[in-house]
């Protein structure tokens, strides 16, 4: 036990403390040495109280002034689970605790400036303002200890970076003392790169419990039963999907209160309903798109114990306290080791119990290897490294503004700031020059001669109004034009994926993108061409080459028959692969299917960003060698590459040859080119643009071609590259394709592991004959429902219709020459009057009247269908004539038209301004 006042742990026992426990034994006297330290233990262990028992401590002990202590959360639900344990232990020692954050009243924020704290509770971007505030500025000069938790969100985020760059803005505030810095994690991928993130030069002591011996996982495979088959056809569900679930109703009832984690919130949706209604169970979803006030109420239905099962993506992987979890099941893969960790450790949660989790994988092949690797990946000890980009400028630019607002007008001074965070030490003049021009360009900075920098007038709209938090929860509603039908919901993070034109598989079928606007998407149904592969949900989270190469290991140890599998699936698909003759995928080879000349399948170990970029960079040479445009889809196993054009074994052979033969840098910059031409990259410049201060970040624009040439070769442009490139892309496997032979074959039915892929991406209900009339008999119930108002040119009657309710000729007069305009336009009722009468029309309604004769010249042709292509959206007196004109090749090919005209008008409307 540490040396300190007996009246300190007299308090400390009546709060319950009898003991310390292993990682506070280890980190508290490292806390009281003075030197940074970081702190990585399994959740439960009572991390927070490692570091906080020390600084509670000399806070006791020597009374220092207000604030000594920031501790800093990434999520604000975490703020206020951490002020809850952190003011009750406080108020046993008289040290204040207070939370500040974007929610904060006006009355919180007002009573922290007038009674300021001990230990003040921050998210990153509430300090980002905190610092230009002179009450606050003059709090920090009292700081003393800087408390980083969940360090491991920070070290590969933007706002992390911007982070570390604030805390060296922190350090030249508080002169009067040496910063401690702590920093606290469950699992850290890189303990160099966290040791740097506290300190440049790494000079930080480990306290460190191995999180590893406390976890147990299990793979689960539900066997599908007889009753799984029956339940299937009764629920509408594939067999598989029952097994599972099942297997859950199961594992629920056995082992209640538990967190099933899945990757996306709509499998969380699926799953929570299917448990509750088929199963009657007491079942919550938990993810980023439900409010704060219902996610509260779930954690709270929990720690009361009126909830059986959890159902959550990554919203809980944090470690927000929902009480006792006994244990955590997985759903499908978790496409990595480290989140498994995070996910496994919420259970269990103390000393001595075993961190208990199941993985239920999907019946695909490759997610049964993948989740089996991620299991024996976690037991040798290896997680994935964190992967952040050096000198990211738009951070650079935001944090410089920051400074000139404090008062720095020297250059030097920024940059020697700047420099003092490690993901800047290699930080150029150049670059700074090149940041403070596009500052200059914004009106956010100006220069005087002698260089000194001072605010300009967009200066604190940009600061205030500019964050480095990921775009991740915003969700679209995927609409089918057609029929006005909500079809469901897809994350933004596979929207960025997507582009006019894109082709998608959503509800087993296939989706053409017409138009992405705000929060929707209108799609039409879609078929499969040449040169076109659908975009799948559900890839978003990378799964790294060393996962990837252990599912190839596996393949080739059945092949070899070296090892046993306890799934018969995985054996019957070699087998039957071995049997067909098809090369065998040794760990060294990258083999090439060419499957009837227009599509190829690349079998590659080298996970998700590798196969990315091997990708992109033989989907632009391809462009190049056959002068057309080829698609390309990749899994961390797979990447499927189609053409309009036959590509050909000599083709393929060309493009490996290029590639062993091409220096590295010139093959980086067709990767970059690719980058250039994907959807992704234009998402990313309008953040860019966005981030850099260019427009203000609360104005929606749309992307139009004009802003992308504008931008896209600016430092914002290589801003954008540069972060897909760490985050999208792996460049290393360009150094690494050398080392591996290649083999490409030509085959006229794809391989069985090869169709283990291609059913991802291209199993779907085609969109057949039949279903052609029906989705035009939806559009035309839609228009004859839609209401007019119908004007006689001959009398001035007027009247409101639903279209199919409308008459044919004026009920008062009988004259057959009707128009149309929508129901509340009173102004085309006053000028047709108005002509009746023979009053003077002015000149703009004179060119309404030309309109509404026109529309009128249809209806004695054409009846209610005049009325119906007036209501189509993008149909108007212009274009009326042409539409109805269709009719003479029959009324499919008239709604086809008039589908056609409204798929242009959603298209081109956000254009409007």
């Amino acid at each position: 036990m540490i040396n300190v006042t007996n009246e300190f742990l007299v308090r400390l026992k009546k709060l319950g403390y009898e003991d310390l426990t292993p990682i506070q034994k280890i980190a508290i006297p490292k806390v009281l040495s003075g030197k940074n330290v970081l702190i990585i233990a399994p959740t439960g262990y009572g991390k927070t109280e490692a570091a906080i028992l020390p600084i509670f401590y000399t806070i006791f002990k020597d009374k220092p002034e207000k604030i000594s202590t920031l501790y800093i959360t990434p999520l604000r639900a975490l703020n206020r689970d951490l002020e809850l344990r952190l003011r009750r232990l406080g108020e046993a020692f008289n040290i204040s605790v207070n939370v500040r954050h974007g929610d904060s009243s006006q009355k919180e924020r007002k009573e922290i400036l007038d009674n300021p704290p001990d230990v003040l509770l921050v998210t990153p971007e509430t300090l980002l303002y905190l610092v230009l505030n002179d009450t606050f500025r003059k709090y920090f000069t009292n700081l003393k200890w800087i408390i980083i938790d969940e360090l491991q969100e920070m070290l590969d985020e933007k706002r992390g970076i911007e982070l570390s760059v604030l805390i060296q803005r922190i350090k030249k505030i508080a002169t009067r003392n040496k910063i401690q810095l702590i920093g606290i994690s469950a699992t850290i991928g890189d303990v160099e790169i966290a040791k740097r993130y506290l300190d440049r030069e790494g000079e930080v002591e480990i306290a460190n419990i191995n999180a590893i011996k406390d976890i147990k996982v299990d793979l689960i495979l539900p066997k599908v039963e007889k009753k799984d088959a029956d339940l299937a056809v009764k629920l509408g569900l594939r067999p598989d999907t029952i097994a599972r679930l099942e297997k859950l109703n199961e594992i629920i009832k056995n082992n209640k209160p538990i967190i099933i984690f899945t990757n996306t919130r709509e499998t969380s949706e699926f799953i929570a309903n299917q448990l509750m209604s088929n199963y009657s169970l007491k079942i919550a979803s938990h993810h980023g798109s439900l409010s704060r006030e219902i996610r509260i109420k779930t954690e709270n239905d929990f720690k009361n114990g009126n909830i059986d099962a959890i159902v959550a993506t990554s919203s809980l992987e944090l470690g927000i306290d929902i009480g006792r979890i006994n244990l955590v099941v997985q759903y499908m893969s978790p496409r990595q080791v480290i989140r498994l960790i995070q996910r496994v450790g919420r259970s269990g949660h103390k000393i001595g119990r075993t961190s208990i989790g199941y993985v239920i994988p999907s019946e695909d092949l490759f997610d049964i290897l993948e989740c089996r690797a991620i299991i024996e990946a976690l037991y040798s000890g290896y997680l994935e490294k964190p992967l952040f980009e050096e000198n990211p400028l738009d951070v650079a630019a935001h944090e410089i503004a920051g400074m000139v607002l404090e008062g720095y007008k020297n250059p030097k001074e920024m940059m020697e700031i700047l420099r003092n965070s490690f993901y800047f030490e290699n930080f150029t003049d150049e670059m700074f020059e090149n940041v403070i021009e596009l500052l200059e360009s914004a009106k956010i900075v100006k220069r005087r001669e002698d260089g000194s920098l001072f605010p300009s007038r967009r200066i604190w709209k940009y600061y205030y109004t500019t964050n480095m938090i990921p775009d991740s929860i915003r969700s679209y509603i995927v609409i089918d034009h057609a029929t006005n039908m909500k079809i469901g919901t897809l994350d933004e993070d596979f929207v960025v994926t997507l582009d006019e034109d894109s082709v998608f598989i959503l509800g087993s079928r296939l989706w053409k993108v017409v138009s992405i606007e705000n929060d929707r998407i209108f799609v039409e149904r879609a078929e499969l061409k040449n040169g076109i592969l659908p975009s799948w949900f559900g890839e978003s989270i990378p799964v790294e080459k060393e996962i990837a190469r252990k599912v190839y290991e596996y393949i080739y140890a059945v092949e070899k028959e070296k090892r046993e599998t306890e799934d018969n699936s995985l054996a019957e698909v070699v087998r039957e692969y071995m049997k067909r003759g098809y090369p065998e995928l040794r760990p060294d080879l990258i083999l090439v299917e060419i499957v009837k000349n227009n599509l190829i399948i690349v079998h590659s170990p080298f996970g998700s960003r590798g196969n990315n970029t091997l990708g992109a960079i033989i989907s632009v040479m391809l462009d190049v060698e056959k002068q057309t445009k080829t698609t390309y889809r990749a899994d961390p196993y797979h990447i499927a590459i189609s053409s309009v054009l036959p590509i050909t074994k000599n083709d393929m052979e060309k493009i490996v040859s290029t590639l062993n033969s091409t220096p590295i840098d010139r093959i980086i910059e067709i990767l970059k080119k690719g980058i250039k031409e994907s959807p992704q990259f234009k998402w990313k410049l309008l953040v860019e643009i966005k981030r850099f201060g260019m427009i203000d970040p609360e104005k929606e624009i749309t992307l139009t071609s004009s802003i992308i040439k504008a931008y896209g070769d600016t430092i914002i442009g290589e801003e954008a590259v540069k972060e897909l490139l760490v985050k999208n892309y792996d460049v290393e496997i360009i150094k690494e394709l050398k080392n591996y032979n290649w083999k490409i074959v030509e085959v006229y039915e794809a391989s069985p592991l090869a169709k283990q892929f291609l059913d991802k991406i291209l199993n779907y209900t085609s969109f057949d004959k039949e279903e052609k009339p029906l989705m035009i008999e939806i559009f035309k119930k839609r228009l004859e429902n839609k209401e007019l108002k119908l004007i006689c040119l001959s009398c001035g009657w007027e009247g409101k219709y639903s279209i199919i309710n409308s008459p044919s000729k004026c009920p008062k007069c009988s004259s057959i020459f009707l128009t149309a305009t929508n129901p509340d336009d009173s102004d085309s009722v006053k000028i047709v009057r108005k002509a009746i009468k023979g009053e003077k029309l002015t000149s703009k309604e004179r060119r309404q009247l030309e309109d509404l004769k026109r529309v009128a010249s249809f209806f004695p042709d054409y009846g209610k269908y005049s009325l119906i292509a007036l209501a189509t959206n993008g149909v108007g007196p212009s274009n009326l004539g042409k539409v109805l004109s269709k009719l003479n090749e029959g009324e499919n090919e008239f709604y086809m038209a008039l589908i056609d005209e409204e798929k242009r008008f959603i298209r081109t409307r956000k254009y409007w301004h």
